[in-house]
């Protein structure tokens, strides 16, 4: 049987048309002015990549991952940022810096995904509507959107044509994907998979064929995870990387649909819709709009012309298997991350719909509107500008109160344990001296490691500790058997006197035999 084409005929398009150059210049204006406040002062961003911030601060100190510090994600963005941090010294701008050409990266690969499988001009509003509507709501420089990069670096190499070499290289990026998130490659390369074996069973390829496709695709992947985590396993073990990237992880952190919220920043209630109503959008939207491309996919599978289709069945194929992969543990943080697939099939579905013209216009009203009022809030939300160790900031005016307490009481270097969040460790260049990051009220935070931490900060005599009063007790939903802070709680209380209060209750402790600065 003659093989259906799976190329696509770009009408001999360059890779940076105008287009292409109006997303770049436009995505970075954007978020260039929700990153910085000033010409060159960047807010204080916060959100879990300040995690990542702190480990390759302490990389940057020779100390090891897994060994000296806690750590349950693939080293990836520790070592982007440590990078980073060598070659320009562990600033504030930094970060932000990477939040920016992420999302300028993830726009672009938006825009070539969706210019693939609809008109320049709606692949344009696609990946806008992907830049306000979900990077500009995080904003977040996470494992999440590296390894979701390279995920959809890898769909983009296989919408065009699938050569063997296409599908090794694939296989590569969703390697690279795993190093930055455990499940993100994998998951994905099973919805790539099982396109590549529908797309198969449709041209009636022998099994031979069907299977070595698949071992092109796995090969590299495992190839490339492998290399990556290579020192990580030399120098650690496997067994070590297979606790803390697995077996941990699936004990402690996987919540599933069990959490009553879930996963939303807000309780499910009537009261809390109108909040509430971005959120569920999109957690209406993706399912909906997969199962739609899916099921014209299947309708138009045999049709001799439609390569178009076959690459909206690969797009829905790999947004599938990350909304399953996200699901085991949900979180709208996490919804947002794997979206973009979602987005493209919305705009394609929006176009094939016939609706008005003036429709479109009307949806880039509001996305131009979403930016605009995304920077409204940016700049003039309360905020102060500081100058602390790590660069010149704008903050909130409760960071600020600790930051510059602590910038009066301390020096940089100087070894410090914020026990509820680790978002001071960079601005202030201060050191985690502890085993673990922070500690938890949950079952994450495990007996044996605050035991350790105590001996550590016990043995470091560590001057400064920054409490938060919501450590004192457990979750209500959490059952009284995995609350494990009683044996920190008695160190601090111990060892430590209050010092001083800040305005949202979080308290400074310090060392009752301590009057020197430590370095």
């Amino acid at each position: 049987m003659q093989r259906l084409p799976t190329t696509v005929n770009v009408r001999g398009r360059s890779e940076f048309d105008n287009y292409t150059i109006a997303l770049i210049l436009g995505s970075a204006t954007f978020l260039y002015v929700n990153l910085f406040a000033f010409l060159a002062t960047p807010f204080l961003l916060s959100g879990d990549q300040v995690y990542f911030w702190m480990n390759s601060q302490r990389l940057l100190l020779g100390e090891r991952i897994y060994q000296d510090f806690f750590q349950f994600t693939p080293p990836g963005t520790d070592l982007v940022y440590l990078s980073l941090f060598k070659l320009f010294g562990p600033r504030i701008w930094i970060t932000n810096a990477v939040v920016l050409a992420l999302g300028v990266l993830l726009s672009w690969v938006c825009f070539k995904i969706a210019k693939l499988v609809m008109e320049e001009q709606h692949a344009l509003l696609a990946a806008w509507l992907f830049l306000c509507l979900i990077y500009g709501k995080v904003l977040n420089g996470t494992h999440h959107w590296f390894s979701v990069l390279a995920v959809m670096g890898a769909v983009a190499i296989l919408l065009e044509i699938r050569s063997p070499q296409r599908i090794i290289f694939a296989g590569m990026l969703l390697g690279a994907a795993s190093f930055f998130t455990q499940t993100r490659g994998v998951f994905a390369a099973f919805g790539i998979a099982a396109f590549l074996f529908a797309e198969s069973l449709c041209e009636q390829e022998t099994r031979p064929s069907l299977l070595k496709r698949q071992i092109q695709l796995f090969v590299p992947l495992v190839a490339t995870w492998t290399l990556l985590s290579g020192y990580f396993i030399a120098t650690g073990g496997l067994r070590q990387l297979w606790y803390f990237q697995a077996t941990y992880v699936r004990e402690f952190m996987v919540n599933g649909w069990t959490t009553a919220s879930l996963g939303l920043p807000e309780t499910l209630a009537w009261r809390n819709l109108p909040k509430l109503s971005p959120y569920l959008f999109i957690y209406l939207l993706l399912p909906v709009v997969y199962v739609a491309g899916l099921w014209r996919s299947w309708q138009e599978r045999r049709d001799p012309s439609a390569a178009a289709i076959r690459r909206i069945a690969l797009v829905s194929f790999t947004g599938v298997a990350m909304l399953i992969e996200v699901a085991l543990s949900v979180n709208w943080l996490r919804i947002y991350c794997v979206a973009m697939p979602g987005i493209i099939l919305f705009v394609w579905l929006f176009q094939k719909a016939k609706l008005p013209r003036y429709a479109t216009s009307l949806l880039w009203v509001a996305v131009l509107g979403l930016a605009l009022v995304q920077t409204w809030v940016r700049h003039h939300q309360a905020s102060v500008t500081v100058q602390l160790p790590a660069g010149k900031t704008a903050t909130t005016p409760h960071i600020y109160e600790k930051a510059a307490w602590l910038a009066q009481h301390t020096k940089p270097g100087q070894k410090f344990f914020q026990a509820a969040w680790p978002g001071l460790y960079l601005p202030l260049e201060l050191r985690n001296p502890a085993y673990l990051d922070v500690l938890e009220t949950g079952d994450q935070t495990r007996p044996e490691y605050i035991e350790l931490s105590i001996r550590q900060l016990d043995a470091q005599q560590v001057q400064y500790i920054l409490w938060s009063p919501r450590l004192d007790s457990r979750d209500s939903w959490q059952p009284p058997e995995k609350y494990h802070l009683d044996a920190f709680r008695r160190f601090l209380h111990s060892q430590y006197q209050r010092v001083w209060v800040f305005s949202d209750q979080d308290e400074i402790w310090q060392r009752n035999d301590s009057s020197i600065l430590q370095p």
